[in-house]
């Protein structure tokens, strides 16, 4: 009865080498040429060691075993996922704690376009490697929505009586050819003088007021261009004479021109006319001069 002593005196090491995980990794190694074996195995080893809390038992397990065990797994994942669909999910690795994600694609220019979003300065070196390169412009400059592909001539107004070609204009000629204008003038302003005195109306009053004075206005400076512009024709001509005898020209300035036609303006004018015209003058410089005055501080 040898054999009975042995078993009940070695009953503890029985015990433990009997356990389940053992057992099932002893028969994993004498079938580990059984792909399906070894798998199912492997399988309910993972699944016991997931379930059940850790023991001292799992230390005695070899790291030859647990990687057949996971070569043997993988396998059979890779089997399952090419019968199924390649867009599904794929499970987490084996003892893997963190759940895998697939790399988000990284765009170099997002912190440049955050920056320009920001307002912030374009630092990038535009400089270009050599001078037979392009250019390199920032993105910050807006293009410009308008696409001018061919460049149409500008069209221009002529007067062909007033063309170079044909001839200098003179001004003389003009004035005789056009000299009935001014009468047409003259008639529409007395026209609105003798429509003032009838109308009634504030508003229309002021309407023929306005255009009155504008006609009147342009009447005057017309005059003023005329009596210097005979200025000028007089001193040219007294110039020419004075050439012929031998001496130098002289030419006349524009303050000298704007003097002389205003001596001629004031000889033709009665006493009374010329301090009107005086004191009118008098009052538009003062006017003039307080506009540039700085203006009161009140304490």
């Amino acid at each position: 009865m040898p054999r009975s002593r042995s078993s009940s005196s070695d009953a503890p090491s029985i015990e433990s080498a009997t356990s389940p995980q053992i057992r099932r990794v002893r028969a994993y190694k004498g079938a580990s040429d059984d792909e399906e074996m070894a798998s199912d195995a492997s399988s309910e080893a993972l699944e016991s060691a997931t379930e059940a809390p850790p023991n001292d038992d799992l230390a005695t397990i070899s790291f030859g075993a647990l990687i057949k065990a996971q070569s043997a797994l993988g396998k059979r994942r890779r089997r399952s996922s090419s019968s199924t669909d390649p867009t599904e999910d794929q499970p987490p690795e084996p003892f893997s704690t963190t759940p895998h994600h697939p790399p988000r694609p990284t765009h170099p220019a997002s912190s440049e376009a955050l920056e320009r979003r920001a307002g912030k300065k374009d630092h990038r070196d535009f400089s270009r490697p050599s001078k037979h390169a392009p250019t390199e412009l920032s993105a910050k400059k807006a293009v410009s929505r308008k696409r001018s592909v061919i460049h149409l001539p500008r069209r221009q107004s002529r007067d062909p009586r007033f063309e170079p070609a044909v001839g200098r204009v003179d001004d003389e000629k003009v004035k005789r050819n056009y000299a009935f204008l001014d009468s047409y003038r003259d008639n529409e302003i007395a026209e609105l003088k003798a429509g003032l005195k009838r109308e009634k109306d504030a508003g229309k009053r002021e309407v023929l007021k306005k255009a009155l004075t504008s006609m009147e206005s342009r009447r005057k400076t017309q005059q003023l261009k005329e009596q210097r512009q005979e200025v000028v024709r007089l001193h040219r001509r007294e110039e020419r004479a004075k050439v012929a005898e031998g001496k130098k020209p002289f030419y006349l300035k524009r303050g000298e021109i704007k003097e002389r036609a205003l001596k001629e303006r004031f000889r033709g004018m009665k006493s009374k006319q010329v301090d009107k015209v005086i004191e009118r003058r008098r009052k538009k410089l003062t006017a003039k001069e307080r506009k540039g005055m700085p203006l009161e501080r009140r304490g």
